[in-house]
């Protein structure tokens, strides 16, 4: 654990304003940075905690508290979300896929085939059928630039988006209401290239896992204000604390981890 100043982290996904948003005026109420930010630290990658960043800019904080991975180690690992749109008017999908160039069907083992192959750009899995991109998926910006459409469009369309694990596709593509998009699994130095040029991913694509993953480090925000790292109110913060171990799929404001949870203020 240690602190490092929020002009030196690179996040390396896009983030929701509106989350953005909400996120800033919690903790502009609380008065504290409730979670560390995961952190690689020899690039200074964040790894989990993109709109926390964004927030600590908005606040004006100088410095963030951090948990300080190696990012080449096993001990880190790199999975992926997959977005799962609820369908509200089955009849307009064909129309939306021919215009997004989405409409070249596949069986659902050609389909992962060609997105971990980056074949192509992305794969859909609908009711009974699948799809992927006419477009070639070895530039990851055409992958991401289709999400980016799919996301605008269905959002106009008032059709909500969620999330699931890549080791849920299965659960997620049950439901024939559900259109599962797959974009090709990155890997560490995708993460790493996205944060060091500026060219972002769109929110809610990498998963990191980290075990234990540290939480509820509860740390003043006043304390991070100023130019100087207050390392000694976190090194107090973390004698005091009587840290307390959680097991893997626990649910922790609102998201459930594949990890064990360190609960830092034993909280």
């Amino acid at each position: 654990m240690g602190l490092r100043p929020v002009a030196s982290l690179l996040p390396h996904e896009e983030t929701i304003p509106s989350k953005s948003e909400k996120l800033f005026q919690d903790m502009k109420k609380e008065g504290i940075q409730r979670d560390p930010l995961i952190i690689d630290y020899e690039s200074g990658t964040v790894l989990d905690g993109m709109h926390r960043l964004s927030a600590f800019k908005k606040l004006g904080a100088e410095h963030a508290v951090c948990y300080l991975v190696d990012y080449s180690s096993k001990g880190v690992t790199l999975q992926r979300w997959v977005r799962v749109y609820e369908v509200k008017k089955p009849d307009l999908v064909p129309t939306i896929l021919e215009e997004l160039g989405l409409n070249q069907k596949a069986t659902l083992g050609e389909l992962f085939d060609l997105v971990e192959g980056r074949k192509t750009a992305l794969g859909l899995i609908g009711a009974g059928s699948c799809f992927v991109a006419a477009e070639k998926g070895q530039q990851l910006t055409a992958s991401f630039d289709l999400i980016r459409r799919l996301d605008k469009v269905f959002s106009a369309l008032g059709w909500p988006v969620s999330f699931a694990a890549e080791d849920e596709i299965d659960v997620a593509t049950q439901d024939p209401s559900h259109l599962v998009a797959i974009t090709p699994k990155l890997n560490k130095q995708d993460v790493l290239t996205a944060s060091r040029s500026g060219r972002l991913f769109p929110w809610k694509t990498s998963m990191h896992v980290v075990d234990p993953r540290p939480v509820a480090i509860d740390f003043p925000l006043a304390d991070l204000m100023g130019m100087a790292p207050p390392t000694a109110e976190l090194d107090s913060i973390l004698k005091e604390g009587a840290p307390r171990l959680l097991p893997p799929n626990t649910t922790y404001k609102g998201r459930r981890y594949k990890e064990r949870l360190l609960l830092l203020r034993g909280r």
